[in-house]
């Protein structure tokens, strides 16, 4: 597990990899966990945002969070 990850989730109440913190859906913005956020993308066919992160930080070039675009993801950025 990446070290900033471990950091981000002892250093908070709930750990989330996602910078979006505006998303109303966001573990801060409320007291219900990831749960919202999971809904949310299982019923539009995507994956969270954080399973992308626990690859690369870098997701700012992506427009889609679909199983497919995650697995390019991670053939494209996994790191050997």
């Amino acid at each position: 597990m990446k070290r900033s990850l471990i950091i981000k989730m002892t250093n908070h109440k709930h750990f989330c990899t996602c910078k979006d913190t505006n998303c109303k859906l966001h573990p801060f913005n409320h007291n219900l966990g990831c749960d919202p956020c999971i809904r949310k993308n299982l019923n539009a066919g995507e994956i969270p945002s954080c399973f992308f992160h626990l690859i690369d930080d870098d997701i700012s070039h992506l427009s889609e969070f679909t199983i497919e675009s995650f697995v390019k993801f991670y053939l494209e950025n996994k790191k050997t």
